[in-house]
Parts: C-alpha cells; structure tokens; sequence
C-alpha cells in the first residue's frame, strides 16, 4: 500500500428507489453492497476499510449491522451522517483512505428509508389552504412561499440558488424548473429512479411551491 492520487471506482450497485416494506435499512445497504462487490470482482476479504453513511438512524451502527450480512473481517467501520450529503461523505471517507496509502480498497455504502418523513417542515407548520407560518427556534428565517422553512435541507438549498442568482446573475425560477425538466427526462431513462415519468415546464413551475425557488 502506498499514497496515490488515481483513485479508481471499480464496482457499483444501486437498489430500486421506491417502497420497500418487507426490506430494512440493513437489507437495502446489503443488497447493495453485494452487487458492488460482484460489479467490481472482488469479496469482503479484499476490502480494507467500511465507510456507513445513513442520517435518520445515524446512532444504530449500520456499518457494524452490515457487516453481519456481508462479512465481518476485522476492517475499520466509519458510520457517517451529514444531512444529504451522507452518502457522497461515505464515498469520500473511503477515498481518503486509499489515498492516504492505509489501504487498497474501500467501500462506501449510502442507505436511508424516509416513508413517512413528509416534507420534512422543520421551522414551519400548516395553518389551513396551503399557507405556512414560522414558528419555533428557526421561525424567524421560515420563508412564507413555500411548505418549508429554512431549518431543513431542502429549505437551505433553496437559500443556496437564491444566493447564487444574487451573485452571479442569470437565474431565475425558470431557469430552476429547466434543471428539474432535465433530471426528469433523465428518469425515464433509469429503471431504478424514484420517478419515471417526464414533466413539462409548465406542470413544474405551477406545482406546489415547497421553498423558493424549488417546487414540487
């Protein structure tokens, strides 16, 4: 094992996005951990290091849980949680510890279920006919046009674009829809996508306003 920057994805799997009843979090990380194993033609024995990104049950030690259904080898677990980014966390663990020269390969692992989770409203709550109102610690930044305030990912990203068109101009909630519109299209082209169906402009730009300039 030596220090090297060429770092090389060898084997990739990705489960169905959707419902999974009969399935938890272990299952789906093991279904998918699998399939990278086989894609990439190697076992667990060859495995140095486990990166476990998982947020809504981030204290349950899903990397060690793992481990009991596709090899328990004495490597070193990392469980990460970094809001939306655990999974490209997970990946980036395992990067730095090829190229730190620690070992010669990695697997990062990304698993979450969120039915039930909603849209996830934090610092706001419905009043009646679709509007929303601030409350609570983070009420003073809860947008009104939107179901979402800003304590929540989805709400802080939306701050992100809005900050982006500010500074560097030539955006606008068109524009915004646009990048929906294109990852749609790309949808119908995965059959493992949570969404597998194309949305006009127009349908997206007049859905429900989720937080500015992000709708449904």
């Amino acid at each position: 094992m030596s220090a090297s920057d060429e770092i090389w994805i060898l084997g990739i799997r990705m489960t169905k996005f959707g419902k999974h009843p009969d399935l938890d979090t272990v299952d789906l990380a093991a279904e998918a951990a699998l399939g990278a194993l086989a894609d990439a033609g190697v076992t667990m024995a060859d495995i140095g290091v486990l990166a476990a990104g998982n947020l809504m049950n981030a204290n349950a030690g899903i990397g060690q849980q793992l481990q009991k259904q596709i090899g328990q080898t004495g490597i070193p677990v990392y469980n990460v949680a970094n809001a939306c980014a655990t999974g490209a966390t997970a990946l980036r663990t395992a990067v730095m510890a090829v190229k730190a020269g620690e070992v010669d390969y990695g697997m990062a692992v990304g698993v979450e279920k969120l039915s039930g989770a909603g849209l996830l409203a934090g610092g706001s709550q419905q009043k009646s006919d679709d509007v929303w109102a601030p409350k609570g610690r983070y009420g003073a930044v809860a947008p009104v046009d939107g179901r979402i305030g800003t304590e929540t990912m989805p709400g802080v990203f939306a701050q992100i674009g809005t900050e982006y068109g500010h500074k560097y101009g030539g955006t606008s909630f068109e524009l915004f829809a646009k990048i929906s519109e294109k990852n749609h299209a790309h949808s119908t082209l995965n059959p493992l996508a949570a969404y597998q169906k194309r949305f006009t402009l127009e349908q997206i730009m007049g859905d429900v306003m989720i937080a500015y300039p992000n709708t449904r």
